[in-house]
């Protein structure tokens, strides 16, 4: 009998445990709810590492400029009355100065630019500028003014080059061209009775004031040729031109083309005075011999000169007599009366 026999003859046994098929499937949902909830937690780790990454970089991109330090380009950019500010970062973003319009947004909602921004005219950015620089610019400045300096005895082509080259927007050279050498040309002449003296066929030459103006960068020809006449009336007013001019038989276009040879014959301020006793004596015929009424300067052939055939650099010395060259040309004063 079993009870019998030794210990070590006995057998060992394990009760067999009966599996059902809601067991079975208890396990396989198991399984697969832990593979779920890997998968979950994978997707998960990797939206929020994509979200962090996306926020860093964003934030970064609020303080790196698109160029590196130094080569960065301006670009105008106008600032219209009632752009938002998603709208200024996507023009931003258009032209090159941004990489990011939402950074843009953020960080322009941190600093408060809706607030503070001056609409309404031009700025003059860079793309060498972060997000941070370029709101700092908008709320901190006025809309963008260029200084533009005009030297004396430009003629009015170097003139309407400087302008072009400028940075203004709006200018044009052609327009400027046409109102200065077409004075009933220009929308706002009647506001400058000097314009009324120049003769026919003539120009704003001389009239234009030489200066330093600040101008707005949405400056247009106009603007620019108002600016100039107007610069000239409040010389004309301060030193008293009208009535210095009346008291030696003048009118003051008259006297401004007189002062303006002098002033390109000169080397010396001191000479002044001489070369000026010269073209008045020639002018007022006081002189007896056959240059009485002839100016003879050599300043206004080079200006026929350069005014018949066209050239890249103006007032060279003359390579003949003045009255060989530009012979045909009214303001060859060698060869035509005042």
């Amino acid at each position: 009998m079993l009870w019998r026999l030794p210990l070590s003859c006995r057998s060992t046994w394990t009760p067999w445990v009966v599996t059902t098929g809601e067991d079975r499937g208890n396990k396989i949902m198991t399984g697969r709810n832990v593979r779920g909830a890997i998968v979950a937690v994978f997707l998960l780790g990797v939206l929020v590492f994509a979200s962090v990454y996306y926020a860093w970089t964003t934030v970064t991109e609020i303080f790196q400029p698109v160029s590196p330090p130094g080569a960065g380009r301006t670009i105008p950019i106008e600032i219209k009355r009632g752009e938002t500010t998603a709208q200024i970062a996507d023009d931003l973003q258009a032209k090159g100065l941004i990489h990011n319009a939402l950074a843009f947004r953020v960080w322009a909602r941190v600093k408060g630019l809706d607030r503070q921004l001056q609409a309404g005219g031009y700025y003059h950015l860079s793309t060498g500028m972060t997000i941070s620089d370029i709101i700092d610019q908008l709320i901190n400045t006025s809309p963008d003014v260029f200084y533009v300096t005009i030297p004396e005895g430009y003629r009015i082509e170097q003139i309407a080059q400087v302008f072009a080259g400028a940075g203004l927007v709006r200018f044009n050279k052609q327009d400027f061209l046409k109102y200065t050498k077409h004075p009933a040309q220009f929308p706002d002449a009647v506001k400058y009775p000097v314009l009324k003296l120049i003769p026919a066929g003539n120009s704003m030459e001389g009239l234009l004031f030489p200066a330093t103006y600040d101008m707005p960068i949405n400056a247009n020809a106009q603007d620019v040729v108002n600016r100039m006449l107007t610069a000239f009336d409040d010389y004309a007013q301060k030193y008293d031109l009208v009535a210095r001019a009346r008291a030696n038989k003048l009118n003051e276009y008259q006297m401004v083309i007189l002062a303006s040879l002098v002033q390109r014959e000169i080397l010396n301020l001191h000479d002044a005075p001489g070369v000026a006793g010269v073209y008045w004596n020639r002018f007022m015929n006081n002189v007896p011999n056959d240059t009485a009424g002839f100016l003879g300067s050599d300043p206004s052939v080079e200006y026929a000169r350069d005014s018949q055939t066209p050239t890249q650099q103006y007032w060279l010395p003359l390579q003949d007599a003045g009255k060989n060259i530009a012979a045909n040309s009214p303001w060859n004063t060698y060869k035509y009366l005042h």
